[in-house]
């Protein structure tokens, strides 16, 4: 719990940073502190993807949760400028749903507090 309020940055960073390298203009972002865990949405009406993408990225954000290597390479997401940061939120997050409707895109990521 030391960092938790840092990873949740990062993880921000990262959707955000994903979004606009997609073309987005426009998004609209919550993040939800609950008692047992946080919620993070991310929507956008326009960006420039196709299914082939959206299931890369839903792929890389259900990987698995691996707290050993999120505690040592946490703070390296946001650093990059590859999509591959993505499978480290994927490793960082406990559930992850991606929706994608013509160019609407919304991403809800879940990380239960420890």
């Amino acid at each position: 719990m030391k960092h938790e309020i840092k990873k949740i940055s990062k993880i921000l960073d990262e959707l955000v940073t994903f979004c606009f390298k997609h073309g987005t203009n426009n998004m609209n972002i919550s993040v939800e502190n609950n008692e047992t865990f946080f919620k993070i949405k991310i929507h956008t009406d326009n960006i420039d993807c196709d299914n082939k993408r959206v299931k890369l990225l839903k792929d890389l954000l259900n990987m698995p949760r691996q707290t050993e290597i999120e505690e040592h390479y946490w703070e390296l997401a946001g650093e990059n400028d590859h999509d591959t940061e993505l499978s480290l939120v994927g490793m960082m997050v406990d559930k992850a749903e991606v929706e994608f409707e013509d160019t609407a895109l919304t991403i809800t990521l879940y990380r239960n507090k420890q």
